[in-house]
């Protein structure tokens, strides 16, 4: 226990001293959103000052600084980064071989309009996500290729982006293979299947008020008259859907993501040579007289760079959170002033957002606050573990849609290629984010679909942290009232 202490990473001033350079981070991108310039490469510079000044407010500047490295050396960091800089490559890939016209065919052909796309867009998200229970993933698979198409047909394209990320957070919120589900369903103490069943109402209850606000705001700003003409148009290239219909596929079954991101795209590269939608040349050529390397491949993984760099940094600061103990200071202090099972709840969401905030990873935040979630509302009020699983997923959820340097939004921004649409914007357009999350309160604050557990069930549950209640055992205990 000593040891622990001693290698805790100590701020001048005191542990709150920390939220200090999340402040100066926080200010940035805020004063960059209102400046309409929210954007990866913008964000650098605030996140550089944040580093700076928890170097300076460290009592020892090397070990804050080794711990940053630690962060930035995150084995999360170096998948993330691989699958961004192979998804680039993919995008790049589908823009030169004639892809996006050809789809704008197809939605000309059966009458899509701009206004209606975004609507189909999240429905699309919301089956591709469930399916596979990644976030990132659907964006990463849908952006590249939906996004060029909305430009293309008018779309407003802040809602349209918008439509993708909700998408993304409705199946990472539901899916039983999402890692968000079964964080949530495990430290409360209840298997994956009852708290999939529990949460439908909320998630599905979000989702169509969601749609509601698509199609309202959808064909709101549309470009009128944008849509080219047919003559102008070739449905050749549809084949090239063989590559994203690939990637869904081995997502589907399982697959690595990255496993999948390579496989998908060596097989686009081979299909657009062979149909001569692209040359050799075009995949990568060296340049001698320019000393510079051109083609898909660079272009891909040049276009991620701004995004990759800001994740790296942004680690890097988050790592300081962990080792210095501020996010367990924070969950305690504030889940001590709960008094109710409405406060309790309340209190467990604004943690919960607070610590998304802060991290932008939602499973790190469930998996941090998921034991005093379960001692506090299942331990304490006697509340069901399914109920508690969903404060903890659905708040997380909801609130990652709408911060403006979650990778959600910042790659749908950047998988789109879009110009002039912050990320600011997207988020303000993220409907999903804002109709969950209005539903989970409300029913907090009306305790809708709150139920409760024989207290020695609950008691047992506690003093047991390895027991989980099945989906039969758990309506078994719980009580009727």
């Amino acid at each position: 226990m000593e040891t622990k202490e001693k290698k805790r990473l100590e701020f001048r001033f005191g542990m709150a001293t920390l939220l200090i350079p999340f402040l100066i981070m926080f200010g940035g991108i805020i004063i960059l959103a209102l400046t309409g310039k929210a954007f990866p490469m913008a964000f650098w510079l605030p996140t550089l000052l944040a580093l700076f000044a928890a170097l300076l407010l460290a009592k020892k500047p090397k070990q804050c600084a080794d711990a940053m490295i630690r962060g930035m050396a995150n084995e999360m960091v170096a998948i993330m980064l691989m699958a961004w800089f192979l998804a680039g490559i993919i995008a790049q890939l589908l823009k030169a071989s004639g892809l996006i016209d050809s789809l704008v065919w197809l939605c000309v052909k059966v009458g899509l309009s701009g206004g209606w796309f975004p609507v189909v867009v999240f429905i699309i998200g919301c089956v591709l996500s469930t399916s596979t229970g990644t976030a990132l993933g659907t964006v990463i698979a849908l952006a590249p290729v939906l996004g060029p198409v909305g430009v293309a047909l008018g779309s407003n394209m802040p809602v349209l982006l918008g439509a993708i990320v909700g998408g993304a957070y409705f199946g990472d919120n539901i899916a039983p293979v999402s890692d968000t589900t079964i964080a949530s369903a495990y430290t409360q103490g209840v298997e994956v299947a009852a708290v999939v069943k529990s949460r439908l109402l909320y998630a599905l209850a979000a989702g169509l008020a969601a749609i509601v606000m698509f199609i309202i705001f959808g064909n709101m700003g549309t470009s009128v008259g944008a849509v080219p003409e047919l003559a102008t148009l070739s449905p050749n290239a549809l084949v090239m859907l063989v590559v994203p219909v690939l990637l869904i596929i081995m997502m589907f079954s399982g697959a690595n993501l990255i496993v999948a991101l390579m496989t998908s795209g060596f097989a686009g590269v081979v299909l657009a040579l062979v149909c001569k939608f692209i040359t050799f040349k075009d995949v990568m050529f060296v340049n001698l007289e320019t000393f510079s390397v051109e083609g898909i491949i660079t272009s891909g993984i040049v276009n991620m760079i701004d995004i990759a760099v800001f994740a790296f940094l942004l680690m890097g600061l988050i790592r300081l959170l962990d080792e210095s103990g501020l996010l367990h200071w924070v969950i305690e202090k504030l889940s001590k002033m709960a008094k109710s099972p409405r406060t309790a709840e309340l209190w467990i969401a604004i943690i919960n957002i607070i610590l998304n905030i802060l991290t932008v990873a939602s499973t790190i935040v469930i998996v941090m606050e998921g034991p005093i979630a379960k001692k506090l509302l299942v331990g304490k009020y006697n509340i069901t573990p399914s109920h508690s699983a969903n404060m903890l997923d659905a708040v997380a959820a909801g609130a990652m849609c709408l911060i403006p340097y979650g990778f959600a939004p910042l790659l749908a921004v950047m998988f789109s290629g879009t110009t002039g649409v912050s990320v600011f914007q997207v988020c303000l357009n993220s409907y999903y984010g804002y109709t969950l999350l209005a539903v989970m309160f409300i029913a907090i604050l009306t305790g809708w679909g709150r139920k409760y557990i024989k207290p020695e069930v609950a008691k047992e549950m506690i003093e047991d942290e390895n027991k989980v209640l099945s989906l039969k055992e758990l309506d078994e205990v719980t009580l009727s009232k």
